[in-house]
C-alpha cells in the first residue's frame, strides 16, 4: 500500500474511508462530553469565578445594566449574580441551594466591585473581551454559554488541528491531551476560567508551529493560522500561558530542524518568533508580570521558613503541583474531592504515557525534555521562594497544567523510524482507565453541588440544587457525559490503531517514512 510522503496512508479501502466517516462523530462527542462538565457545576463553581464574571460582564466596556462604573472612580457595578453566587465555597458539606440566600430576591441588582479586571488588570483584557458579548441579564444562561463557547472552541481547534496534522503526528495530539485533561483539564476547558484557555493552548501551540514548519501547500497555511490563533489564545488568557507558548514554540522549531535545517526552514521560523513577541506583549498587558519579578507580599500566604530552608521544603513537595491536574488536587474552590480511584488510574496512564516515549530518545529530544522537566520545577519554585510561600499556597496545580501537556508531547515525540508500539490490549485499558476516572470525577463534582454532604449515591434529591427548566436532569447529564467521553476516546483509539496496523512493518523500518503510532 501506497504512503503519502506526510505520512498519511491514502484512504482506498472501503472500510478505512467507514472509519474516517465514523471518526467525524468524535468532535459531537467530544462537545456533548464537554458540555456535561459545563452544567455540572454552579455559577461560581471555578476557581476565582467572581473575579472572572465580573471581568466578562466588564470585558467590553460601559453597558447599561450590565457594567457600570461606580461614582468616584470606587469600581465597577456588576450583577451581584456574578461575585456572590459561590456560598458554598470551601464548604463541601453545602450544597448550591444556599444561592437562594445568599443572591436574595433580586440577584441582578448592580453592586460595587473592585474585584475587576478593568480595575485590577490583573489579567490581559483580551480573554474578557472575546466572551463579553455572551453575558447578559441572565447570568446563569450567560455562564451556561460561556462554558460552551469555550468548550466549542476547544472542538473546532482540536479537530482541525488533528485532520490538518501530518498523520504521523496527529497521536502526539491525541494522547498528550488524553492522558493529562482528566479531571481538571475538562474541567477548566468547560469553565468560564482563562486557564481553560492556557489548557488548550498547551496542547496545540506547539505542534501547530511544528506541523507548520514541516508541512507544505494548503495544511502548511492552516497550520500557521491555527499557530497564531492558539499562542494569542493562550497567552491572551494567562501570562504564565505566554511563557508556556515560547517554550513549546522553541521546542517545535528545535525538533523540526534538521541537518542545521535550509533556507526554507529558517524563513519559516519567522513566524514563531514573531508569535513569541507577541506573546511578550500579551505579557506585560498583565499585572501579573509584577508577581513574576517580585513575588507577593509575604503575608499574602506566607511562612516562617526561609532561604533554604523553604527552598529545600518546596523541591521535596513540587511534584505535588505537577500532578496535581491529574486528580490528586481538589476540583473547584478546592472543596471537590475526588477519590483516589482516580488519581491512582489517572497516574498510572501518565506515567505509562511517559515511559513508553522514553523507549526512544536522541540528543535534541533529550534537550527539550530535560528543559521542559527543569521549567516544570523552577518555574513554581521561583515563584514561592521569591514570595516566602510554602507548596500550596499561592501556585496551583492547575498554572502548571499545560507545561505538563506539552512534556507528554515531547517525550512521545518520535525519533526517525525508531517507533514505539503498544498493543491493543494496552491502548484499550488506557481508555478504560480514563473513562473511568473521567466517569468518577463527573460524578464527584456533580453531586458535590446537587447535595453537599449529604449521604447515598444519588445524584439528586427533595430539595437539591439544580438549573432551570432549560437544562437536563443530574442523571441525564452524567450518564451523556461519560458515554460521550468514553466512545469519543474509543473511536480515536480505534482509529490510531488502524492507522498503525495499516503500514507494512517493511515501510516502517526502510523506508524513513513515518506513521501514525500510540
Amino acid at each position: 500500500m501506497a504512503v503519502t510522503p506526510d505520512g498519511t496512508a491514502p484512504l482506498d479501502r472501503p472500510g478505512r474511508r467507514g472509519g474516517v466517516r465514523l471518526l467525524l462523530l468524535v468532535p459531537l462527542l467530544l462537545l456533548v462530553a464537554l458540555s456535561a462538565w459545563a452544567v455540572a457545576t454552579p455559577v461560581g463553581g471555578s476557581p476565582d469565578e467572581n473575579y472572572h464574571l465580573a471581568s466578562i460582564w466588564c470585558g467590553a466596556g460601559e453597558r447599561p445594566g450590565l457594567c457600570e462604573s461606580a461614582s468616584g472612580g470606587a469600581g465597577e457595578r456588576v450583577p451581584w449574580a456574578t461575585i456572590a453566587s459561590q456560598c458554598y465555597a470551601f464548604h463541601p458539606e453545602v450544597a448550591a441551594t444556599c444561592q437562594v440566600k445568599a443572591l436574595g430576591a433580586d440577584p441582578n441588582r448592580l453592586v460595587t466591585t473592585q474585584h475587576v479586571n478593568s480595575v485590577a488588570h490583573y489579567y490581559s483584557p483580551l480573554y474578557y473581551a472575546v466572551l463579553s458579548p455572551f453575558a447578559s441579564a441572565d447570568v446563569g444562561a450567560s455562564v451556561i454559554a460561556i462554558r460552551i463557547v469555550n468548550s466549542l472552541l476547544f472542538v473546532v481547534i482540536v479537530s482541525v488541528l488533528f485532520w490538518v496534522l501530518p498523520a504521523r503526528r496527529r497521536p502526539l495530539l491525541v494522547v498528550s491531551l488524553a492522558v493529562t485533561v482528566v479531571p481538571w483539564g475538562v474541567f477548566l476547558i468547560a469553565s468560564v476560567n482563562p486557564s481553560g484557555w492556557a489548557v488548550l493552548a498547551g496542547g496545540t501551540v506547539w505542534l501547530a508551529v511544528l506541523g507548520f514548519l514541516e508541512s507544505a501547500g494548503w495544511r502548511r497555511v492552516v497550520l500557521g493560522v491555527l499557530a497564531v490563533v492558539t499562542a494569542v489564545m493562550g497567552a491572551g488568557a494567562r501570562s504564565d500561558m505566554a511563557v508556556y507558548a515560547v517554550i513549546g514554540m522553541v521546542a517545535a522549531v528545535f525538533l523540526a530542524m534538521r541537518g542545521g535545517g535550509g533556507r526554507r526552514f529558517w524563513v519559516s521560523v519567522i513566524l514563531p518568533v514573531v508569535l513569541s513577541l507577541v506573546c511578550f506583549v500579551l505579557f506585560l498587558t498583565a499585572q501579573q508580570v509584577g508577581v513574576w519579578q517580585n513575588g507577593v507580599a509575604p503575608g499574602s500566604g506566607g511562612t516562617a521558613r526561609h532561604g533554604w530552608s523553604l527552598l529545600l521544603h518546596n523541591l521535596l513537595n513540587v511534584p505535588t503541583l505537577i500532578v496535581g491536574s491529574l486528580g490528586t488536587s481538589s476540583l473547584g474552590w478546592n472543596d471537590v474531592t475526588i477519590p483516589p480511584v482516580v488519581w491512582v488510574g489517572t497516574l498510572f496512564v501518565f506515567a505509562a504515557a511517559v515511559f513508553t516515549g522514553l523507549a526512544t530518545m536522541s540528543w535534541r529530544k533529550a534537550l527539550v525534555v530535560g528543559a521542559t522537566v527543569i521549567a516544570l520545577v523552577s518555574l513554581p519554585l521561583y515563584l514561592l521562594q521569591r514570595s516566602l510561600t510554602e507548596v500550596g499556597g499561592l501556585v496551583h496545580p492547575r498554572y502548571l497544567l499545560p507545561l505538563l501537556i506539552m512534556f507528554v508531547g515531547f517525550v512521545l515525540f518520535p525519533i526517525g523510524t525508531r517507533w514505539v508500539r503498544v498493543t491493543p490490549l494496552q491502548a484499550w485499558l488506557v481508555v478504560a482507565v480514563l473513562s473511568a476516572a473521567n466517569a468518577v470525577s463527573l460524578y464527584s463534582n456533580i453531586r458535590r453541588y446537587t447535595l453537599g454532604g449529604a449521604p447515598g449515591v444519588s445524584l439528586s434529591g427533595p430539595g437539591s440544587w439544580w438549573w432551570g427548566s432549560g437544562v437536563p436532569q443530574p442523571s441525564i447529564v452524567f450518564a451523556g457525559g461519560i458515554i460521550a467521553f468514553t466512545a469519543a476516546l474509543a473511536l480515536l483509539t480505534h482509529h490510531l490503531l488502524t492507522t498503525q496496523r495499516a503500514v507494512p512493518d517493511s515501510v516502517r523500518r526502510g523506508s524513513g517514512v513515518p506513521v501514525a503510532s500510540v
